[in-house]
């Protein structure tokens, strides 16, 4: 079989969209005459360019990120994600190549060379998001630009990337996403709702004001009896609920005392 006619066959078992180069077709004929079939199949209408060296089925969309995987086949750089195609927006592709901007697939694309690492976190959506992240940096990045970024991230997944990004973006992460404690204590309300980072003494002290029984009994697990009782004392209460505070402080210490392997301290 001719090389003309192994690429024509070729290009047509293509999948919808493709988008390929001269070095694909290398098995079934020289360079030269491989870049000679191809300008017959353009010429005749068969194919278009979408960019220099890049070519695909006349008619066919062509998207950006496929452009880009097409492009670092043929130069052998590594490339990340390109972002979600918005018309008339500069696509930036994080690349390990040199930097350069072309238009291909109706975008203008901007090739920007970038460090390894950061060239791996853009290879996967939620890389993408770290990255970006990262690049708003550490004075700028806000608590509800985290949140709206990772709030819906399964715990522990930050861990699979922490080679790739700095320390600091990774703990900061960790702690706007941690389980308030009034989830981690098991408590009725949100009494830190306002507050994720709540001081200790300070979350003792809302939920000694409401005094429900169930959420004064889980403090004095988690915390230990001796600690709660001490803000007690240090907090001004209502007279009834001072009194009512007493009696449930002295039940659930008895009640401790009597149940062995239970915190006390």
């Amino acid at each position: 079989m001719r090389a003309s006619e192994a690429i024509r066959l070729a290009i047509s078992n293509q999948p919808q969209g493709a988008v390929f180069c001269g070095t694909d077709f290398l098995s079934v004929g020289t360079r030269s005459a491989v870049d000679q079939a191809l300008f017959r199949l353009m010429k005749a209408g068969t194919i278009v360019r979408v960019a220099r060296g890049l070519y695909a089925v006349a008619g066919q969309r062509v998207d950006a990120q496929t452009v880009a995987s097409a492009l670092a086949r043929r130069t052998g750089e590594r490339l990340g994600l390109a972002p979600v195609e918005v018309p008339g927006d500069v696509l930036v592709v994080p690349t390990s190549g040199l930097s350069r901007t072309f238009r291909a697939a109706g975008h203008v694309m901007q090739f920007r060379r970038m460090s390894q690492r950061k060239v791996q976190l853009a290879a996967s959506p939620k890389g993408r998001v770290l990255l970006a992240l990262w690049t708003r940096g550490m004075k700028d990045l806000t608590t509800f630009e985290i949140q709206r970024a990772t709030g819906d991230w399964l715990e522990g997944e930050i861990d699979r990337y922490a080679a790739l990004i700095p320390a600091w973006l990774r703990t900061t992460i960790q702690r706007v996403n941690a389980p308030r404690k009034s989830v981690k204590i098991g408590l009725s309300g949100a009494y830190d709702w306002s507050n994720p980072n709540i001081k200790d003494d300070v979350l003792i002290g809302k939920v000694l004001e409401k005094h429900k029984l169930e959420d004064v009994t889980r403090l004095c697990l988690y915390y230990g009896v001796s600690k709660v009782k001490r803000v007690f004392k240090r907090r001004t209460f209502e007279p009834m609920t001072t009194a009512s505070l007493t009696r449930m402080l002295n039940n659930i210490s008895k009640g401790l005392r009597a149940s062995p392997g239970q915190a006390y301290a």
